[in-house]
């Protein structure tokens, strides 16, 4: 039985949606999909999995078909066989042999933290296949690093990254812990979920794909071409919010960004509020 159908008190979605597989770089990959429609691609962040959208699924998927995916190494897929697979360029290839697997040419792209790295990424590399793009929480990468090298408020709020970059290291987090923080009663389904991922799954990204010393800028990301959203939770204590006011200098549109009282999971503190933002956006867009 699949995990999304094996615990009768998790959220109603969990007994709507439909698991599906796709395989990239040899390794086979999960995601569950509801509702038809033009294709939004949810991406979560560390130390989550598919069900942290449960939320949105529910809200978006009465208009668009909707596919939440565990990132490579998390819950039911698979995981490679050494850490140079967690490279945010392996990263981008799966969310683009997602798309293909499904059929489309195109997607809305939304990620949360370290899916929200994934997503600009992908968005300035797949800009043939990003449709809209929106972000929660994560600075543009260049935004990011420019935070980085001042030393300020960013650089002390990513020391958990810095001390999980290193070699060796050991997760800081877990998907049980998050659990009890947003979701206690579908603690069971957590706790199988983080038995099934694995640890370099999280370290591995810090190391590879998270900016290290001396923070210089990537001057080969192309240019954002999508129109794109910002939400972020000015309650966060992992990414601070003024990186999001230099976004703008590499996307070609000017942004909308939104600020809402919430935290560092603001997707799930703010579940109504943050999905209303989106399908609004996506309407206002679309004209």
């Amino acid at each position: 039985m699949s995990l999304a159908k094996s615990w009768i008190f998790n959220h109603p979605v969990t007994r709507r949606v439909q698991d599906g597989y796709f395989e990239n770089d040899g390794i086979r990959q999960h995601y569950v999909t509801l509702g038809e429609g033009k294709l939004i691609v949810l991406i979560h962040g560390f130390p989550e999995f598919w069900y942290s959208w449960r939320h949105q699924i529910e809200a978006f998927s009465k208009q668009y078909q909707v596919v939440a995916i565990d990132q490579r190494g998390f819950n039911d897929s698979g995981k490679p066989s050494s850490t140079e697979g967690y490279r945010v360029e392996r990263l981008v290839g799966d969310v683009a042999a997602l798309i293909k697997h499904l059929g489309r040419k195109q997607a809305v792209i939304v990620g949360h933290d370290a899916g929200a790295w994934l997503a600009w990424h992908f968005a300035a590399l797949h800009p043939e296949l990003t449709e809209r793009l929106v972000i929660l929480s994560v600075p543009h990468p260049n935004a990011m690093r420019e935070e980085l090298a001042e030393r300020g408020e960013q650089y002390k709020a990513s020391e958990y990254a810095r001390v999980m970059s290193k070699e060796g290291a050991k997760p800081m987090f877990s998907t049980w812990q998050i659990s009890l923080l947003l979701d206690p009663l579908a603690l069971p389904l957590y706790v199988a979920a983080h038995r099934k991922t694995d640890p370099q799954a999280i370290t591995s990204f810090y190391r590879l794909s998270y900016p290290q010393e001396p923070y210089a800028l990537d001057d080969k990301l192309p240019m954002i071409e999508a129109p794109t959203l910002v939400i972020h939770g000015k309650r966060d204590r992992f990414l601070i919010a003024s990186g999001h006011e230099h976004n703008a200098r590499w996307i070609k549109y000017e942004p909308k960004t939104m600020m809402l009282d919430a935290d560092h999971f603001v997707h799930q503190e703010k579940p109504a509020e943050v999905s209303k933002i989106i399908m609004d956006w996506l309407q206002d867009v679309s004209k």
